[in-house]
């Protein structure tokens, strides 16, 4: 079995709405946990301390956070893996996974060689844009394929 200091571990948030990574070993859903109430949420990412202080306070993220933690471990002893990528994802990938991410980050970089990206965080307006009108594409060949059956 690998040493634990001797594990790269790749993390990195996602957003669902761009599509879920592969090629992953541990893959989270926050959707799930709640959104922020923050004033004008939108002008800021998850690394912003605003968004960590609100989100990252409540009970639900420190019970995710502590889940995470627990199957890595589970995940280390049970898998000789030198090389671990964890993915964690919420609806668009700019707000809770970002900073369920960065603070993993803070957690586990004294035990683990950490590398942390977030891989939607830079999308454009004009690619959600894209991306809505394919979503409503897909669910317009859905829908016709339903009522023809």
């Amino acid at each position: 079995m690998a040493q634990v200091q001797d594990i790269n571990i790749k993390l990195f948030s996602f957003g669902h709405s761009f599509g879920v990574p592969v090629d992953v070993d541990l893959l989270f859903s926050i959707r799930h946990l709640p959104v922020t109430n923050v004033e004008n949420y939108q002008q800021y990412d998850g690394r912003h301390q605003r968004i960590q202080n609100e989100l990252l306070h409540l009970t639900e993220y420190e019970s995710f956070i502590k889940t995470i933690i627990e199957q890595l471990k589970n995940f280390t002893n049970e898998h000789n893996k030198n090389s671990i990528t964890i993915a964690i994802g919420c609806e668009q990938g700019r707000h809770r996974s970002v900073a369920l991410v960065e603070r993993l980050g803070d957690l586990l970089g004294n035990t683990y060689n950490m590398n942390v990206s977030h891989r939607d965080l830079e999308r454009t307006g004009y690619e959600r844009r894209k991306q809505r009108e394919r979503t409503k594409n897909r669910d317009r060949k859905y829908n016709n394929y339903a009522d023809s059956i």
